[in-house]
């Protein structure tokens, strides 16, 4: 009797899955709408961590217009409005019931969790800071920087006095762009099997913090750096400002290492929407990109050294490439839809879980905008734990780049590396004291071992 009873309970439940996952997806008018893209985030054993961006005003945070602010903003941002639904071992997104809230705390919400209402974005503020925590199985920093963009206008507008818009930042009564909501891994591309591609070695120097730790309290050191200054050095080297940042760290890391045996390795995320013909997609479109560096291109002048990495970007950007590369990507998405369980899907993830990219990441998100609410903002920072080793987030904000190194060891050798390499191109910096943080895994799935 008991076992008809779970049977009947069961099938009410998925049915109940069933009817709301045919209902809504990304926007009310969407259905049956199975993640893909991010779909690997969605499997790590201890969920994975919440990226965060912070917003940090020169003035502290009105709670009042901080939620008028959000509730224009999310006319636009319908898809931001939503939770995941689990069938099967598949994730599901359909529209979410309750509303975003902005709350007034120090913590930081388990994304998917009852307490920020099953969202997989969470906004969150205290004293000067407003801080916009967001999955990455539900978009890529560039999926959600216009949604920030929008929030900060209006929140400026309430708090400040109206300013004009900036071009380029979304408004409330504007339309959905055409295909913001698409998938960008649904289906396989074509490419043009025939053409020679770029062939880099991805074995590459592994620093020696490059090791998986127990310890799940992360390590951050924020650089700020003159722009004006920042961008001379730029145009005199013909160098972009991603591609000067990993000039710089590689070669502070060489001469942390004198000895090192194989290439160091700057792996940069790359936004492909362009080749994937998805330019307006919020959802998670990007893939690593390799810039080596080893001691032949270390004798090079850093014009030189910006030329070729410009060569190197150019041939992994290319379209045939990045359809090549998606595919790969799609490929595990459709070994995933073969299998029947979470489970069984987990432990396919599990094997991918301990990997990492020697010898560390930069994320480029790009330049906010701003217009004239730049002088009510300080700076903006992104950030997440759970790095293994280290990964760099560079953010444009006002007259300044701002960047975060986030690491899982204490140290700050690459930070003063880094640093002494700006200070021998005469750009001016300033460096914070260690910050210790912890960014929360997510709660869409019950987990081993996860905090309550």
């Amino acid at each position: 009797m008991g076992s008809l009873f779970r049977d009947f309970l069961e099938a009410a439940k998925r049915s109940e899955k069933e009817i709301l996952i045919g209902k809504s997806g990304s926007t009310p008018e969407g259905k049956y709408e199975k993640i893909r893209s991010g779909q690997s985030y969605l499997y790590k054993k201890y969920g994975m961590e919440s990226e965060v961006i912070e917003i940090r005003l020169k003035k502290k945070v009105t709670g009042s217009f901080l939620n008028e602010a959000l509730r224009t903003a999310m006319k636009r941002y319908p898809y931001f409005n939503t939770k995941l639904i689990e069938k099967d071992g598949d994730f599901y997104i359909v529209q979410n019931e309750q509303s975003l809230i902005a709350k007034r705390t120090k913590e930081l919400a388990r994304l998917g969790h009852i307490s920020c209402g099953y969202h997989l974005i969470d906004i969150t503020y205290y004293d000067c800071s407003v801080y916009v925590s967001f999955h990455h199985a539900l978009c890529d920093g560039r999926g959600v920087l216009p949604f920030v963009e929008t929030l900060i206008y209006y929140y400026c507008g309430l708090a400040y006095g109206r300013k004009p818009c900036p071009e380029g930042v979304r408004l409330a009564e504007e339309s959905l762009l055409p295909g913001e909501t698409a998938d960008p891994f649904q289906k396989e591309y074509s490419f043009n099997q025939d053409k020679e591609f770029i062939s880099l070695s991805r074995d590459a120097y592994a620093i020696p913090e490059n090791v998986a730790a127990e310890e799940v309290t992360n390590y951050r050191y924020e650089v700020k750096i003159s722009g004006d200054q920042y961008m001379k050095v730029c145009k005199e080297s013909h160098a972009t400002p991603a591609i000067l940042l990993a000039l710089l760290m590689s070669k502070g890391i060489a001469e942390l290492y004198p000895d090192y045996d194989k290439p160091i390795h700057a792996n940069l995320a790359a936004d492909i929407r362009d080749a994937l013909n998805v330019p307006n997609t919020f959802k998670n479109c990007v893939m690593s990109m390799a810039l080596p560096y080893d001691r032949e291109f270390a004798k090079k002048s850093l014009s030189e050294q910006a030329e070729e990495y410009r060569h190197i970007l150019k041939a992994q950007r290319d379209r045939d490439y990045c359809r090549k590369q998606a595919n790969a990507m799609i490929g595990l998405s459709d070994r995933l839809d073969s299998l029947e369980s979470y489970e069984e899907k987990q432990k396919i993830m599990g094997f991918f879980e301990g990997m990492m990219l020697n010898t560390y990441i930069i994320s480029y998100l790009g330049k906010f905008k701003l217009g004239e609410n730049a002088q009510y903002v300080e700076d903006i920072h992104l950030y997440n734990s759970g790095t293994i080793g280290l990964g760099i987030n560079m953010i444009a904000c006002g007259e300044e780049f701002v960047l975060d190194f986030k690491q899982n060891f204490p140290s700050d050798k690459y930070v003063r590396a880094f640093c002494s390499e700006l200070e021998k191109m005469g750009i001016g910096y300033s460096v914070s004291d260690r910050i210790p943080f912890i960014t929360p895994g997510d709660s869409i799935i019950k987990r081993e071992k996860q905090e309550k």
